[in-house]
């Protein structure tokens, strides 16, 4: 059971990003054998050794995905609108079978960077072989770019670790995975995976601060800048042309109101949400409704008329509060702050392998939140999967991590 539960954790790692929907292999297998585990420790009637933190990110969670089913009920709506959310659920039997069989941390500190290198492998042959305009564009590239540079912020944490432990091939391969994560991720040139990075990245170097020499932070820091100017400056990256494109957007938005572009049609669609709250704050419109609403404020000229194209806001934060009103958004940041609570406490602590999985598990949440800045990073499979079930992996391994210390 140990070998399989490891297996599967490090085989989503691995090939989460390797080609459309692998990282629902991984996944599946994780949640089958957490379902069945929970169904057989209940057969028995085997005591649980719950503590009361997984009591908090049960309730969360569950919180989180009756929010859903109410706006459905309430709203009205398909019941496929429960899929998403639904993992939240299939991935709390997990917690059960990790206080028995958790995450190696040593798994993850392989596969987390193999990871990273096999995503910057698959971007710079969707690229520079097949010739793709931006890499992972058959994947939903704005996910798969997120989720690569979330890969290479977390192979920088472990570098710093074997660079705390004065293991210099280790530090050097993991850096070298932590790059190739930062390109895929710009290969994609998906944006919005890169606003939050100067702030992780000072996160990062704030942890190890008393752990690491000024002479290595300085090294690394120079180092890293270099090579993401040098290939910002490559033609072929199309990452400058992707932010003078994001400065023209904003321009022509401000200066002519012209919303035809992809920031403008993101500031109207966020601009739409904000009037739907008003009118119905507590539950919202629901998914139908919101949809409705969006086009019928185009036709009242509230809105410019690109927002009727759109199933959601392009801004999680602002999607929920639109569908499930402020009660939605309550339920968003709790499945967001509960756990990051845990981990940011554990940060501090002075077991290195404590710190390093807390970080990891305050990366991992920090990064999406400003993923969902951007774009509806947990309206779709990818991003829900990705979110719910690393943040549990951590959390598993984080728990192991205390009890053996």
């Amino acid at each position: 059971m140990l070998a399989l539960t490891n297996s599967a954790v490090g085989l989503y790692f691995l090939i989460t990003l390797l080609f459309k929907g692998s990282h629902n292999i991984g996944f599946a297998l994780l949640v089958a054998t957490g379902i069945i585990f929970a169904i057989y420790h209940v057969v028995k009637k085997q005591p649980v050794d719950f503590i009361p933190q997984d009591k908090w990110i049960t309730t969360s969670f569950v919180f989180y995905v009756l929010v859903f089913l109410l706006s459905l009920l309430v709203n009205g709506g398909k019941m496929s609108e429960l899929d998403n959310p639904s993992r939240a659920l299939l991935v709390l039997p997990l917690i059960l079978l990790f206080i028995k069989y958790p995450p190696r941390l040593t798994v993850l500190l392989v596969c987390i960077p193999i990871g990273a290198v096999i995503a910057g492998i698959v971007a710079l042959i969707h690229r520079f072989v097949l010739h793709y305009i931006r890499a992972f564009e058959h994947q939903m590239q704005i996910q798969a770019g997120d989720i690569a540079m979330s890969l290479g912020m977390f192979s920088f944490a472990i570098a710093l670790y074997f660079a705390y432990k004065k293991q210099t091939k280790l530090t050097a391969l993991c850096f070298i995975a932590s790059l190739c994560g930062i390109l895929a991720s710009l290969l994609s040139t998906a944006r919005g995976g890169w606003v939050g990075v100067p702030f992780i990245l000072g996160m990062i170097f704030w942890v190890y601060r008393k752990q690491l020499s000024k002479k290595v932070v300085g090294i690394v820091s120079t180092v890293l800048v270099v090579l993401i100017a040098v290939a910002v400056m490559i033609p072929q990256t199309r990452i400058t042309q992707r932010l003078q494109q994001m400065e023209r957007d904003i321009s022509v938005y401000v200066d002519k109101n012209n919303a035809g572009t992809s920031l403008g049609a993101r500031f109207e669609m966020w601009k739409s949400a904000v009037l739907m709250a008003k009118e119905k704050p507590l539950l919202g419109w629901g998914a139908e409704g919101s949809n409705q609403q969006r086009k019928e404020q185009a036709k009242q000229k509230l809105v410019h008329p690109v927002v009727g194209n759109f199933t959601h806001t392009h801004n999680q934060y602002l999607d929920d509060l639109s569908k499930r009103g402020i009660l939605g958004l309550f339920a968003l940041f709790g499945v967001l702050f509960v756990p990051l609570g845990y981990f940011w406490k554990n940060m501090a602590s002075q077991h290195a392998t404590i710190k390093l999985t807390a970080l990891l598990g305050s990366i991992h949440i920090i990064s999406v939140m400003f993923y969902c800045l951007s774009q509806g990073f947990l309206a779709h499979n990818s991003g829900t999967i990705f979110y719910f079930l690393v943040t549990i992996i951590f959390y598993g391994t984080l728990k192991q991590q205390i009890k053996q210390a």
